[in-house]
C-alpha cells in the first residue's frame, strides 16, 4: 500500500474522485469541499491523503482546518486502511481534534485511534443523509421564496448564531457575520417571506458533479410548528432541481425526528449515516 500525502487540490481530486463518485450524494462532504479547494488557488488550508493499492485509490481522507478528519462512504473498504490512516497520522504527528464520516469507517478508526493513543471519544452528533431525486407535493401556503441581500444582513447574522447554537456547531455560531457575508454575496442563503416577513432560512451549500447540498435550515421559535420550514427547504429545492441539478441533498440531526418527517414528505430519502466525534482532552 501507498500513502501519498497531496498538496494540489486538482491533483487530488482527479485522484480520488472515481472513488468517491460511487456514492456521490453519500460523498457530498468531500466531493463538495475539493470543488472549493480547487478554486480557491491555494488560499485555503488542507490536507489531502490518498491510499493506492496496485496503483488504484482504495482509499482516501482529508481536512481543512479548524474542521475534523472526513472519512468517506465506500462501497469496499479494509480495516487496513483505517490501521494504516492512523498509524499515518500518529507517525507524522498531524493534529486529529475529531472525525466525521460513514458510520462503520469511523467507529474503526476510534477503536484504531484509542489503541494508539489512548484518547477516549465524545460522540457529537449522529446525522441521516439524505437524498432527493423528484420532489413530493406538498400544501402550498401563501409565502414567497427569496435570495437574502444585503439588507437582511443583520437577521441572517443573528439566525445563523441562533442555528449554530441550537445545533451545537459552535463554529457557525462564533462565525455569524462572516457567513452571513459570504452566504448573501454568493447568492445561496434563502429566506421564506409571508406578508413580508421572513418568517424560515435554507440556504444552498456544496455542490457536486450532479447535486447541490442544502443546510442551515432554521426557524425561530416565534415562527416554529407553522410549516415554514418545509415551505423553504420544498422550494429551494424545486429551485434547484430546475436549475440543473439531478439531485439534492441534506444532513438531519437524527435525534430530530420533526425535520427527519418532514423531510421524508417532501420526498427525502435516508440513504446512510455520518457521525461525529471529538476527542476529549
Amino acid at each position: 500500500m501507498t500513502i501519498i500525502y497531496e498538496h494540489d487540490p486538482i491533483k487530488f481530486h482527479e485522484r480520488v474522485e472515481p472513488l468517491l463518485m460511487d456514492k456521490e450524494a453519500e460523498n457530498n462532504l468531500p466531493l463538495g469541499i475539493l470543488e472549493r479547494l480547487k478554486n480557491s488557488q491555494g488560499q485555503e488550508a488542507c490536507h489531502l491523503i490518498s491510499f493506492q493499492d496496485n496503483g488504484k485509490t482504495a482509499f482516501m481522507s482529508m481536512r481543512t482546518p479548524p474542521h475534523l478528519w472526513i472519512i468517506p462512504s465506500l462501497n469496499h473498504w479494509e480495516p487496513v486502511h483505517i490501521r494504516a490512516f492512523v498509524q499515518y497520522l500518529v507517525n507524522e504527528d498531524h493534529e486529529v481534534p475529531g472525525v466525521v464520516g460513514e458510520r462503520s469507517a469511523v467507529e474503526c478508526f476510534l477503536k484504531e485511534w484509542k489503541h494508539h493513543t489512548g484518547q477516549e471519544a465524545e460522540l457529537q452528533m449522529e446525522q441521516g443523509i439524505f437524498r432527493l431525486d423528484q420532489l413530493k407535493p406538498i400544501r402550498k401556503q401563501t409565502g414567497q421564496l427569496i435570495e437574502a441581500d444585503a439588507s437582511h444582513q443583520i437577521l441572517v447574522e443573528n439566525w445563523l448564531e441562533q442555528f449554530g447554537k441550537e445545533t451545537g456547531e459552535s463554529y457557525v455560531a462564533g462565525r455569524a457575520k462572516e457567513l452571513a457575508e459570504s452566504l448573501i454575496e454568493d447568492q445561496r442563503l434563502h429566506l421564506w417571506i409571508v406578508e413580508g416577513t421572513a418568517v424560515s432560512m435554507a440556504s444552498r451549500a456544496r455542490t457536486t458533479k450532479h447535486g447541490a447540498t442544502i443546510n442551515a435550515v432554521f426557524t425561530p421559535d416565534q415562527y416554529k410548528r407553522k410549516g415554514y420550514a418545509s415551505q423553504a427547504v420544498w422550494h429551494l429545492t424545486d429551485k434547484l432541481l430546475k436549475s440543473g441539478y439531478s439531485f439534492c441533498s441534506l444532513y438531519t440531526d437524527l435525534a430530530n425526528s420533526t425535520s427527519n418527517s418532514m423531510y421524508k414528505k417532501i420526498g427525502y430519502e435516508r440513504i446512510g449515516d455520518s457521525i461525529v466525534y471529538r476527542f476529549t482532552k
